[in-house]
């Protein structure tokens, strides 16, 4: 027994002097659970034992003892698929014999088959708990590009890597677009770890540094594409801001904008108008494709109207509300009242106030003008809060004539009004 002891210590102590230093130091536990021979039947096996896990090659060696406090001992090697692998080893308690784990993490399953050809199923835990030295990562592996859509999450895998193994328990921090670091974790015994970044509703390029060991040894940037989602809503303007009464009036569509329901523009889209329609009035819209202009029919009375579209976008059906504004048409004036009072005099001067100009139409509808000039003598006054002065003589009574210019659109008209003062 002694002899076999002192063999399995050799070859640990020789694959640490070979392989390099001493990497990984754990305490595992095995329980067997099941023995099969013909037939099933359920055992109570427990294994207790250090391991030593070389890193640089493939090989665990493990030392330690079974319920009775017999010894035990396994050498192993292993493959890795993803999270997952496969360790075949040779196992000594009692008797040789070899068997296959399947690890998962610090857990396994155990299948043993001995020289009997007995076959026993398990599991087992492998926890680490004295590491000597510190792995210095050379770099980390990871996609240099990723893209994602907004609002989704973003898992990102990395893998510490040592100079010829992976690096593991190492402390790995993370930044955005060079803001606060922000620690992630360590990785584990294959050198991984997964970054999981907080949901960025915000399109665009992003860099994500990746630092290893401390805050300072920035090891990677990923560059992080991240994309509109799928289409919620649109905006676009028309050619007028506003239209005429009694006209038909053509409106042409522009500065289309599409957007996703994080208000992300996107830039690469298909857009079809299916319909409009003027809401509460039976007035025909029509559109037209080749020049994308909405022919209305004149309306008879001013006001604010809601155009009411459907659109396809992207494959998407979208409606919504468009607000049309109506202006009385200015061929449509009937009459133009100004009204102008004298306040009484100022020194050598009289005050006027001028009553904001009122323009009626045709339809019985009027509109106040804040547009409008005030000339005496042909020199324009200064208006504030519609008062003005203007010299008088000592004659009285007398006549005092104003004009008044009007400005309604493309509609311009002076106007002469003549005031006698007394005193």
């Amino acid at each position: 027994m002694a002899k076999k002891i002192l063999i399995l210590l050799s070859v640990l102590f020789m694959s640490i002097f070979v392989f390099g230093k001493l990497h990984n130091i754990y305490i595992g536990y095995n329980y067997d659970f099941l023995y099969y021979n013909q037939s099933f039947k359920s055992i109570n096996g427990h294994y207790l034992y250090i391991g030593y896990n070389s890193g640089n090659i493939p090989l665990k060696i493990q030392l330690g003892t079974q319920n009775n406090l017999q010894f035990s001992g396994l050498i192993s090697t292993f493959a890795k698929l993803g999270k997952f692998s496969l360790e075949p080893y040779l196992k000594y308690n009692n008797d040789f014999s070899i068997g296959i784990m399947i690890n998962y993490s610090n857990f396994y399953f155990n299948y043993t088959l001995n020289k009997n050809n007995n076959q026993i199923f398990g599991v087992g835990l492998n926890i680490p708990v004295i590491k000597f030295g510190k792995d210095i990562v050379s770099y980390i592996e990871s996609p240099d590009y990723i893209y994602n859509i907004a609002g989704e999450k973003v898992n990102i895998r990395l893998t510490a890597k040592a100079q010829n193994d992976v690096a593991e328990n190492v402390d790995i921090f993370y930044s955005i677009n060079n803001k606060d670091i922000v620690y992630i974790g360590k990785t584990n015994q294959f050198g991984e770890i997964y970054l999981k970044l907080p949901k960025i509703y915000e399109s665009g390029k992003y860099k994500i540094n990746i630092y290893a060991g401390n805050k300072a040894k920035k090891m990677k940037t990923i560059i992080l594409k991240v994309q509109p989602s799928k289409v919620t809503n649109i905006s676009f303007d028309f050619d007028k801001k506003s239209i005429f009464t009694d006209n038909q009036n053509i409106l042409h569509i522009r500065n289309i904008k599409v957007y996703d329901k994080f208000s992300n523009e996107i830039k690469n889209y298909k857009i079809k108008f299916i319909k409009f329609k003027v809401l509460g009035d039976y007035k025909e819209v029509k559109y037209s494709y080749l020049d994308n202009t909405v022919i209305l029919e004149p309306f008879g009375e001013s006001g604010s109207y809601d155009l009411y579209y459907e659109v396809n976008v992207n494959g998407k059906y979208i409606n919504g509300i468009k607000k049309i504004v109506v202006k009385n048409n200015p061929k449509n004036i009937s009459n133009i009242k100004i009204d102008i009072e004298y306040l009484g005099r100022e020194k050598s001067s009289g005050l006027f106030k001028i009553k904001i100009p009122e323009i009626y139409f045709l339809n019985s509808e009027k509109e106040y003008i804040n547009s409008f000039f005030v000339y005496y003598n042909n020199k324009k006054v200064d208006i504030k809060n519609n008062i003005f002065k203007v010299p008088l003589n000592e004659n009285f009574p007398q006549n005092i004539i104003f004009k008044v210019d009007i400005n309604y659109y493309n509609y311009s008209k002076t106007i002469k009004k003549v005031l006698t003062i007394t005193n």
